[in-house]
């Protein structure tokens, strides 16, 4: 079990630490829309400010990564998961 845990946390830790920065901000999004409105459809404001921020890296001349974007997507998709976990359960 100690093999499996040591693969697993050297998976996590070759993961870029920009990628898991944008994970965690999109769950963070995603989790305060529903908490504070009881959104259901938690995904839409994670989407959006991925959207926007990879388009305000392209406008002002940064590096636009479409990379950057799924991470913030499957961060918001994580906390959407538990949001439909909390529906089907109550």
């Amino acid at each position: 079990m100690r093999k499996l845990w040591a693969k697993f946390v050297a998976w996590l830790y070759a993961i870029p630490t920009d990628k898991r920065l944008h994970f965690g901000a999109g769950f963070l999004i995603a989790a305060f829309f529903g908490l504070t409105f009881g959104m259901d459809v938690v995904i839409v404001p994670a989407i959006f400010a991925g959207v926007v921020k990879e388009f305000f890296d392209s406008y002002s001349g940064g590096e636009s990564d479409w990379r950057d974007f799924l991470a913030t997507f499957l961060g918001g998709l994580l906390a959407q998961a538990f949001v439909a976990l909390n529906v089907l359960l109550y």
